[in-house]
C-alpha cells in the first residue's frame, strides 16, 4: 500500500525536489523497519546497527529513483523493497563479519539455510557438493562459522524442508509476537527458553545414571552439585555406585548428550 502517484515518481526521476522529498517521506517507515529487522543485536554501548543501516537505506532509496524503470507506484515500492534488502544485507555483513568477505558470508548463509539454522552443520555442508559452485574449503567454512557465531539478527535464515523462514517469523510462530515487533531482547529471552527446554529433553533421553551424574556436575535441580573428579567418591556413595561407574557414566553420558544436543539444535 502506497500513497505515491505515477506522476510523483516520474517527476522524481526528473529530479523534482518536491517529488523526491515525497518519496523519501513515503519510504521512511519502510527504511526504519528494515533497518531494525536487519540490525537485531546490540553492541556494548547499547547502540544497534539500525541507525547506520537506516542511513544506508535512505541513500539506497535516493539511488533507486533514477534506476527504477517500471511504471506503477506498486512496482516502485516492490523495487525499493528489493533494493533495501540487497543494500542492508551487504552493509550488515560488512559490519558484522570482520575478516570474512561478503561472498563468504553470503555462501555461509546459504549453507545455514540448508542446515536448518544449525551453524555447526552449516560449516560441514559448506564444504560439500550441496553448495554446488559455491563449495567452500574447510578453512574458509571454519572462519565463516566463527564469524557467524554470536550474531543474531531478525532476518537470519532458519529455513528447513524447503520452507522459507526467518528468525523473526520463527519467533512469531513460537511466541505469538508479531514479526515486525520482535526485538533483540525477545530473541535472547526465547533462546534461553528453547535451550533450557532442549537441555532437559536431552537429559531425559539418557540413562538414569548418566542423567544423574551430568546433573550433579552442574547442580541441575533437584541434584546437588558435585565437582567432577574431586567429589566422585562422595557422589558414588550417594548414588550407591562405584567411583568407576560414576566416571564411566560421565564419559558416556557427556558424549551422548553432545550428540543429541547437536541434533536438537535444529530446533533453534
Amino acid at each position: 500500500m502506497t500513497h505515491l502517484t505515477h506522476s510523483q515518481i516520474s517527476a522524481a526521476k526528473d529530479n523534482d525536489l518536491d517529488a523526491v522529498s515525497a518519496i523519501i517521506r513515503e519510504t521512511e517507515a519502510l527504511v526504519q523497519a528494515k533497518a531494525r529487522q536487519y540490525a537485531g543485536s546490540v553492541d556494548e554501548h547499547g547502540n544497534t546497527l539500525a541507525e547506520d543501516l537506516a542511513q544506508v537505506g535512505r541513500i539506497t532509496v535516493w539511488q533507486s529513483i533514477e534506476k527504477f524503470d517500471g511504471d506503477t507506484p506498486q512496482a516502485f515500492m516492490a523495487y525499493i523493497d528489493r533494493a533495501l534488502h540487497n543494500a542492508m544485507s551487504e552493509a550488515r555483513r560488512a559490519e558484522t563479519r570482520p575478516g570474512v568477505t561478503p561472498y563468504a558470508a553470503a555462501d555461509f548463509e546459504k549453507a545455514l539455510t540448508l542446515a536448518c539454522g544449525d551453524p555447526y552443520e552449516a560449516e560441514r555442508i559448506a564444504t560439500t557438493d550441496e553448495m554446488g559452485e559455491r563449495k567452500m574449503s574447510a578453512d574458509r567454512a571454519y572462519a565463516a562459522r566463527l564469524s557467524w557465531l554470536g550474531l543474531e539478527y531478525l532476518d537470519r535464515p532458519v529455513s528447513c524442508d524447503g520452507e522459507p523462514l526467518t528468525l523473526a517469523m520463527k519467533l512469531e510462530r513460537e511466541t505469538g509476537l508479531p514479526a515486525e515487533l520482535v526485538t533483540a531482547a525477545d530473541i535472547a529471552s526465547h533462546r534461553r527458553t528453547v535451550i533450557r527446554g532442549q537441555v532437559h529433553r536431552v537429559l531425559g533421553l539418557l540413562s538414569e545414571r548418566q542423567r544423574h551424574v551430568l546433573k550433579a556436575g552442574f547442580g541441575v535441580a533437584p541434584v546437588a552439585q558435585y565437582q567432577p573428579g574431586a567429589d566422585d567418591d562422595e557422589l558414588a556413595a550417594d548414588m550407591g555406585a562405584t567411583r568407576y561407574q560414576v566416571q564411566q557414566a560421565r564419559t558416556k553420558g557427556s558424549r551422548r548428550f553432545s550428540e543429541l544436543y547437536r541434533a536438537g539444535a535444529l530446533a533453534w
